[in-house]
């Protein structure tokens, strides 16, 4: 019996929705949110981060166990599509514990794998800093660093 084929990354607003639940959810949910969107041989390369499926899952689960509820929204202004390829431009915001905004604007690839499901991404992440009261974000000194996940 052959699967159906997901079709989340066919489209802006459901890639964007995908995206955004990276974020929302219950921690010991983790793995199975990141299994629907994820095939099992996903990695993520970004910056200072090569994760596999698991590590990806554990990253996941340490930002919803760490964050805010709903604390992450992120925005896609640019989506292309070429055959499994995909890219996107996008901004977002993130709620820290302490209520401070954070900004950053990201620059992502990805492949799908037959099934639909996320082979790797590919991310570079600009960090715009802290909102202040105007809106317009500062450079910061500070943004959680894989180090403190541990």
């Amino acid at each position: 019996m052959a699967t159906s084929r997901t079709t989340f990354s066919d489209q802006k607003e459901t890639f964007q929705a995908a995206l955004n639940s990276f974020f929302n959810g219950k921690p010991d949910e983790t793995e199975a949110d990141l299994a629907r969107i994820c095939h099992p041989t996903f990695r993520l390369s970004a910056e200072n981060e090569d994760l596999d499926f698991t590590g990806f899952v554990k990253h996941m689960r340490w930002l919803r166990e760490n964050l805010p509820a709903n604390s992450v929204s992120l925005t896609i202004t640019q989506f292309l599509v070429d055959g499994n390829q995909r890219a996107d431009r996008h901004s977002s915001t993130t709620v820290m514990p302490d209520g401070k905004v954070h900004g950053a604007e990201t620059f992502l690839f990805a492949e799908v794998a037959n099934d639909g499901r996320l082979l790797w991404v590919r991310e570079h992440v600009m960090r715009l800093g802290v909102q202040g009261p105007d809106g317009k974000f500062i450079k910061d000194d500070k943004m959680p660093s894989k180090t403190e996940e541990k």
